[in-house]
């Protein structure tokens, strides 16, 4: 049986509910190989980025993909060329859980960008392009949670009466209805 005195007008609640959210930026590099041999880097960028997010105990692993474009003169800056490479990566953006317990039940993750990758560097070392690229991702981790909420009883409310009768009602307060049911 509850008991009040011991549970200080709380009452446990399982709602489905966001359980934990992170947010992270991530810096990383990569080379490229060239077909040629480059003199200077003339310009960068990302496309096609995609990416997967699964959740865990204390994080959420993103593992995701993008195409990194370099555009480089060779032969002495008379010749310009495109080269790509896909990058591949997993990362972890550690969430932390909010109020209720997590009872990881049927958890999936909401992630969403902030900001998209996009090359902050590019420079020439031996011949190689190396390059430095930033993303963020914000993650929230929604599942099953007990939650505790806090009961308040009418000023009225006797310990021993659990429940209100209804069938003492006057006649008089249900005046106002139509008693045919074709006026509706």
């Amino acid at each position: 049986m509850w008991n009040r005195q011991d549970s200080l007008g709380l009452r446990d609640i399982i709602a489905r509910t966001t359980c934990a959210k992170g947010q992270k930026r991530f810096k990383q590099t990569f080379s490229i190989h060239t077909t040629h041999v480059p003199d200077t880097v003339l310009g960068y960028r990302i496309t096609n980025h995609s990416f997967v997010a699964l959740p865990e105990r204390n994080y959420v692993v993103i593992t995701g993909q993008y195409d990194g474009h370099v555009w480089y003169a060779y032969d002495r800056g008379n010749q310009t060329y495109v080269d790509k490479k896909t990058i591949c990566y997993t990362e972890h953006v550690p969430v932390v859980d909010l109020e209720g317990v997590r009872l990881l039940v049927g958890e999936h993750v909401q992630a969403a960008v902030v900001k998209e990758p996009r090359i902050t560097d590019a420079h020439l070392r031996r011949g190689v392009v190396e390059v430095t690229a930033m993303l963020e991702y914000y993650a929230e981790i929604v599942g099953e949670a007990k939650l505790w909420v806090k009961v308040f009883e009418p000023p009225d409310c006797v310990d021993d009466k659990k429940h209100v009768d209804f069938t003492e009602t006057e006649e008089e307060e249900f005046d106002d209805f139509p008693e045919d049911e074709e006026d509706f």
